[in-house]
């Protein structure tokens, strides 16, 4: 992701600012409700916003910044830049119905945009098995005619491969997913990467049950197996 690219997300959207380039300082004062935050203290952990670094939230609506990820990247299509959108969301979110509407528009108008699902597998705490029917969330685009692609999402230098590819696609939209054990990233846009990141705890306030549906010793093993500083030692 270069600079001049937009990055847009959901309610967990702190590792994104920092990779646009937001100083840590601004997103901890932000956090804390202070002035000095990127959004003046009022947005808070969940609507963080940065124009200047290309960050567009920061969004607490489920699915509500897919199809604006398509605005963004239709507006560097009508400027006639080479910027690519990078739209990042979940898997709870990708059965949003808005978000297959974006998919449509996305390829009818070859926009540069790379849709990142990132699969923890328990959207907000219920397991994927449970809620949704196909889980191969990668090959949701290609009803739409818009390639996707799985990947480690726990691998560095496997997601930052794809990110690549997906952005050297000359048009129109992908869809990619990132797995780490049990967590899956889809990423739909001309250029496609995927993500995968693996949550171990539930949405919002800590939900002493979650442990007891995710079995603990599953919850360990994963933990060992997919934290990527173990992997790329």
């Amino acid at each position: 992701v270069l600079y001049a690219d937009s990055v847009i997300t959901g309610y967990r959207d702190h590792g994104h600012m920092l990779l646009c380039g937001i100083p840590p300082k601004d997103v901890m004062a932000e956090l804390t409700g202070r002035q000095a935050g990127i959004s003046k203290g009022k947005g808070g952990s969940m609507h963080m916003f940065s124009v200047e670094h290309k960050f567009y939230g920061g969004h607490g609506i489920v699915g509500a910044q897919v199809p604006l990820g398509a605005g963004l990247a239709f507006a560097d299509k009508y400027l006639g830049n080479d910027n690519v959108t990078f739209t990042y969301f979940g898997d709870g979110a990708a059965n949003q119905g808005q978000v297959y509407e974006t998919y449509n528009m996305a390829e009818l108008w070859d926009l540069p945009v790379v849709f990142v699902i990132e699969n923890n597998q328990y959207a907000m705490g219920t397991s994927m098995k449970r809620s949704t029917k196909s889980t191969t969330l990668y090959g949701r685009g290609e009803a739409f005619g818009i390639p996707g692609e799985q990947v480690d999402g726990m691998d560095v230098l496997a997601v930052r491969g794809a990110a690549e590819a997906a952005i050297e696609r000359p048009d129109g939209p992908v869809v990619d997913t990132l797995l780490g054990a049990g967590i899956t990233v889809v990423v739909i846009s001309p250029n496609q990467v995927k993500n995968l990141r693996g949550r171990y705890g539930s949405a919002g306030n800590k939900d002493d049950r979650f442990d007891a549906y995710v079995l603990a010793d599953v919850i360990r093993t994963d933990r060992r197996r997919l934290t990527p500083l173990t992997r790329s030692s």
